[in-house]
């Protein structure tokens, strides 16, 4: 698997991008998407193009491997993803036999979603390439700086149910 490259942000030296990334009117939310674009977009661009899955049914797969047995609806509040595209990946995971679905004992108008053992064996084969994509990212950072950087990002995270609604907007 080879790594679609991204135009090295259309020629601009440091400088240039410093001042464009500091010279927002949100600076850091910027910083935070800007990292986010560089290591999503080519790594998801060549699981699309390899793998033949969407982005929402390779990030349906990744949250499955945590939380297997999770509805649609679990996954939509969880990741902040839209209901009609993550409803749209659910039925062609399960077309492709990579999820099964199945009523929930509790509530029969919900189902419940389960990795099957060829979307776990899809999942093991990009899982990799984004792990290195990772270890790249973070490799300007020594292992204090990671350490740091980690548990802020869990700040963040925990955070997110205080100010990530829509109607809080």
């Amino acid at each position: 698997m080879r790594l679609i490259q991204q135009d090295e942000s259309a020629g601009l030296d440091a400088a240039q991008r410093r001042a464009i990334l500091d010279g927002t009117a949100i600076p850091t939310a910027y910083k935070i998407g800007y990292v986010l674009n560089f290591y999503r977009e080519p790594s998801f661009r060549l699981i699309e193009t390899e793998f033949g899955l969407t982005r929402p049914e390779i990030v349906i797969l990744i949250f499955l491997t945590v939380r297997d047995g999770a509805s649609a609806s679990e996954f939509c509040e969880f990741s902040g993803h839209l209901k009609a595209s993550v409803s749209r990946a659910v039925i062609l995971l399960d077309k492709k036999k990579l999820i099964r679905r199945e009523p929930d004992p509790a509530d029969n108008r919900r189902q419940l979603l389960y990795l099957t053992a060829e979307g776990r064996a899809l999942y093991e084969r990009y899982i990799p390439m984004l792990q290195a994509r990772e270890a790249a990212m973070l490799a300007c950072l020594d292992p204090g700086e990671r350490a740091q950087l980690g548990k802020l990002l869990d700040k963040l995270a925990t955070h997110v149910p205080e100010w990530g609604s829509a109607s809080d907007l």
